[in-house]
Protein backbone atom coordinates (compact mmCIF):
# COMPACT_ATOMS: atom_id res chain seq x y z
CA UNK A 1 0.00 0.00 0.00
CA UNK A 2 1.05 3.58 -0.48
CA UNK A 3 2.16 5.45 2.59
CA UNK A 4 0.39 8.76 3.22
CA UNK A 5 3.80 10.39 3.71
CA UNK A 6 5.20 9.22 0.36
CA UNK A 7 6.64 12.08 -1.69
CA UNK A 8 6.43 11.54 -5.40
CA UNK A 9 8.84 13.04 -7.92
CA UNK A 10 7.46 15.87 -10.00
CA UNK A 11 7.88 15.56 -13.73
CA UNK A 12 5.76 16.03 -16.79
CA UNK A 13 6.44 13.42 -19.46
CA UNK A 14 4.80 13.62 -22.83
CA UNK A 15 3.86 9.96 -22.72
CA UNK A 16 4.47 7.70 -19.78
CA UNK A 17 3.11 4.18 -20.14
CA UNK A 18 3.09 2.40 -16.79
CA UNK A 19 2.85 -1.33 -16.21
CA UNK A 20 2.89 -2.90 -12.79
CA UNK A 21 2.38 -6.43 -11.58
CA UNK A 22 1.22 -7.71 -8.22
CA UNK A 23 2.68 -10.76 -6.52
CA UNK A 24 1.73 -13.08 -3.72
CA UNK A 25 3.87 -12.39 -0.64
CA UNK A 26 5.94 -15.19 0.89
CA UNK A 27 3.70 -17.07 3.29
CA UNK A 28 0.52 -15.47 1.95
CA UNK A 29 -2.18 -17.92 0.93
CA UNK A 30 -3.46 -17.92 -2.64
CA UNK A 31 -6.93 -17.08 -1.32
CA UNK A 32 -5.70 -14.11 0.72
CA UNK A 33 -3.68 -12.82 -2.22
CA UNK A 34 -6.62 -13.22 -4.63
CA UNK A 35 -8.86 -11.28 -2.24
CA UNK A 36 -6.36 -8.39 -2.22
CA UNK A 37 -5.94 -8.09 -6.00
CA UNK A 38 -8.72 -5.51 -6.57
CA UNK A 39 -7.29 -3.26 -3.83
CA UNK A 40 -3.70 -3.75 -5.01
CA UNK A 41 -4.58 -2.85 -8.60
CA UNK A 42 -6.63 0.17 -7.52
CA UNK A 43 -3.85 1.50 -5.25
CA UNK A 44 -1.14 0.92 -7.85
CA UNK A 45 -3.33 2.68 -10.44
CA UNK A 46 -3.56 5.73 -8.16
CA UNK A 47 0.19 5.69 -7.57
CA UNK A 48 0.90 5.36 -11.31
CA UNK A 49 -1.36 8.32 -12.07
CA UNK A 50 0.28 10.35 -9.29
CA UNK A 51 3.61 9.64 -11.01
CA UNK A 52 2.30 11.03 -14.30
CA UNK A 53 1.12 7.93 -16.18
CA UNK A 54 -0.62 8.80 -19.43
CA UNK A 55 -1.48 5.21 -20.36
CA UNK A 56 -1.90 2.26 -17.98
CA UNK A 57 -1.09 -1.40 -18.75
CA UNK A 58 -2.79 -3.23 -15.89
CA UNK A 59 -3.22 -6.75 -14.64
CA UNK A 60 -6.83 -7.87 -14.61
CA UNK A 61 -8.33 -6.25 -11.48
CA UNK A 62 -10.29 -9.37 -10.55
CA UNK A 63 -13.96 -8.65 -11.29
CA UNK A 64 -16.38 -6.41 -13.16
CA UNK A 65 -16.73 -4.21 -10.07
CA UNK A 66 -12.96 -3.91 -9.70
CA UNK A 67 -12.61 -3.00 -13.40
CA UNK A 68 -15.26 -0.29 -12.98
CA UNK A 69 -13.42 1.02 -9.90
CA UNK A 70 -10.14 1.19 -11.84
CA UNK A 71 -11.94 3.02 -14.66
CA UNK A 72 -13.30 5.55 -12.17
CA UNK A 73 -9.82 6.08 -10.70
CA UNK A 74 -8.21 6.32 -14.15
CA UNK A 75 -10.84 8.85 -15.29
CA UNK A 76 -9.67 9.99 -18.74
CA UNK A 77 -6.40 8.04 -18.65
CA UNK A 78 -6.74 5.01 -20.93
CA UNK A 79 -6.01 1.61 -19.50
CA UNK A 80 -5.43 -1.73 -21.15
CA UNK A 81 -5.66 -5.13 -19.51
CA UNK A 82 -2.61 -7.35 -19.94
CA UNK A 83 -2.70 -11.10 -20.30
CA UNK A 84 -0.17 -11.98 -17.57
CA UNK A 85 0.23 -15.35 -19.25
CA UNK A 86 -3.18 -16.73 -18.27
CA UNK A 87 -4.74 -19.31 -20.58
CA UNK A 88 -6.49 -17.92 -23.64
CA UNK A 89 -10.09 -18.66 -22.60
CA UNK A 90 -9.54 -16.99 -19.22
CA UNK A 91 -8.00 -13.98 -20.95
CA UNK A 92 -10.94 -13.67 -23.37
CA UNK A 93 -13.32 -13.52 -20.40
CA UNK A 94 -11.11 -10.95 -18.67
CA UNK A 95 -10.97 -8.82 -21.82
CA UNK A 96 -14.76 -8.96 -22.17
CA UNK A 97 -15.28 -7.93 -18.55
CA UNK A 98 -12.63 -5.21 -18.62
CA UNK A 99 -14.00 -3.72 -21.85
CA UNK A 100 -17.56 -3.78 -20.50
CA UNK A 101 -16.33 -1.82 -17.49
CA UNK A 102 -14.24 0.94 -19.02
CA UNK A 103 -10.96 -0.52 -20.27
CA UNK A 104 -9.61 1.06 -23.43
CA UNK A 105 -8.09 -2.09 -24.89
CA UNK A 106 -5.76 -5.01 -24.32
CA UNK A 107 -2.09 -5.82 -24.48
CA UNK A 108 -1.79 -9.49 -25.33
CA UNK A 109 1.51 -11.30 -25.30
CA UNK A 110 1.85 -14.74 -23.78
CA UNK A 111 -1.88 -15.40 -24.04
CA UNK A 112 -1.39 -15.38 -27.81
CA UNK A 113 1.93 -17.09 -28.39
CA UNK A 114 2.97 -19.12 -25.33
CA UNK A 115 1.67 -22.35 -26.86
CA UNK A 116 3.51 -21.66 -30.13
CA UNK A 117 7.13 -21.78 -28.99
CA UNK A 118 9.19 -24.49 -30.68
CA UNK A 119 12.81 -24.97 -31.65
CA UNK A 120 11.55 -26.20 -35.01
CA UNK A 121 10.79 -23.11 -37.11
CA UNK A 122 8.24 -24.91 -39.27
CA UNK A 123 6.33 -26.10 -36.20
CA UNK A 124 6.49 -22.63 -34.68
CA UNK A 125 5.22 -21.01 -37.90
CA UNK A 126 2.37 -23.52 -38.13
CA UNK A 127 1.39 -22.91 -34.48
CA UNK A 128 1.49 -19.15 -34.93
CA UNK A 129 -0.88 -19.50 -37.88
CA UNK A 130 -3.20 -22.09 -36.35
CA UNK A 131 -3.11 -21.07 -32.67
CA UNK A 132 -1.94 -17.47 -32.21
CA UNK A 133 -3.70 -15.93 -35.20
CA UNK A 134 -7.13 -17.35 -34.33
CA UNK A 135 -6.63 -16.19 -30.73
CA UNK A 136 -5.81 -12.70 -31.97
CA UNK A 137 -8.95 -12.69 -34.10
CA UNK A 138 -11.03 -13.73 -31.07
CA UNK A 139 -9.58 -10.84 -29.05
CA UNK A 140 -10.26 -8.46 -31.95
CA UNK A 141 -13.89 -9.64 -32.00
CA UNK A 142 -14.28 -8.79 -28.31
CA UNK A 143 -12.75 -5.36 -28.91
CA UNK A 144 -15.02 -4.77 -31.91
CA UNK A 145 -18.09 -5.39 -29.73
CA UNK A 146 -16.96 -2.56 -27.49
CA UNK A 147 -15.78 -0.08 -30.13
CA UNK A 148 -16.91 3.44 -29.33
CA UNK A 149 -16.83 2.80 -25.60
CA UNK A 150 -15.73 5.16 -22.84
CA UNK A 151 -12.40 6.13 -24.39
CA UNK A 152 -9.81 4.90 -26.87
CA UNK A 153 -6.27 3.91 -25.98
CA UNK A 154 -3.64 6.46 -26.88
Amino acid sequence: MVSAGLRLPEFSPRRLVVEFLTYELPGESKADYAAKIPELVAEATRLSLDCGAKVLKLPYPGSAEACAAVSAIAAETPWAVLSAGVDHQTFLGQVETAMQNGASGVIAGRALWKDCISLDRAVQRERLQTVALPRLRQIQAVLARHRGGRRNAA
